[in-house]
């Protein structure tokens, strides 16, 4: 056989290599798939999953609220930053103050139910509610720029993300029951 080719013969060798080294990369806990159905974002939910060990409602729930937490203090930072502008009119920095407020409320909800799930009288009721309260902030913060005139809402991309983990940690939650 020619030497010319011979890179030809291994490049199928190569590619199949290649394609069989990311299917067994990218493999998705099976459980976690059945889990992340239920969830809004499965996609985030199933890389929330990526790293746990043992996959099931409760280590799910308990990563997505961590996530989620994660998401919501970053966000209060954002909106504590941007309110501290000279430029804002006193309604804007009114709203964003209102913003950082219930986005704290956001992570004291999702701490809340952290600490709710962690307790040996756990019950889905109490994480339930305290995720449903973290839920709520999210909305709070939009609802702060409905009234303020010629503005757009400059924490709309941080609030839709953060609208999506809240989300997704709420939808493991609800699947709690199948643990317990």
């Amino acid at each position: 056989m020619p030497s010319s080719s011979r890179p030809f013969l291994s490049l199928p060798f190569i590619l199949l290599l290649l394609a069989s080294t990311a299917t067994a990369s990218s493999s998705t806990n099976p459980i976690a798939s059945i889990l992340c159905r239920n969830s809004d974002t499965p996609f985030l939910c199933l890389r929330i999953s990526s790293p746990l060990r043992n996959v099931n409602p409760l280590t799910l729930t308990e990563a997505a609220i961590k996530s989620a937490t994660k998401v919501a203090l970053r966000a209060k930072g954002k909106a504590i930053l941007l309110s501290l502008s000279p430029r804002l009119s006193p309604q804007q920095k009114s709203s964003l103050e209102t913003c950082a407020e219930s986005y704290g409320d956001v992570v004291d909800g999702l701490e809340d139910s952290a600490n709710s799930l962690a307790m040996s009288s756990r019950k889905k009721a109490g994480v339930m509610n305290y995720l449903s309260a973290a839920s709520f902030g999210v909305t709070v913060c939009e609802d702060a720029f409905r009234g303020v005139p010629r503005t757009t809402f400059p924490l709309a991309r941080v609030n839709k993300t953060l609208r999506k983990y809240v989300s997704n940690a709420l939808a493991m939650g609800d699947q709690l029951s199948l643990h317990w």
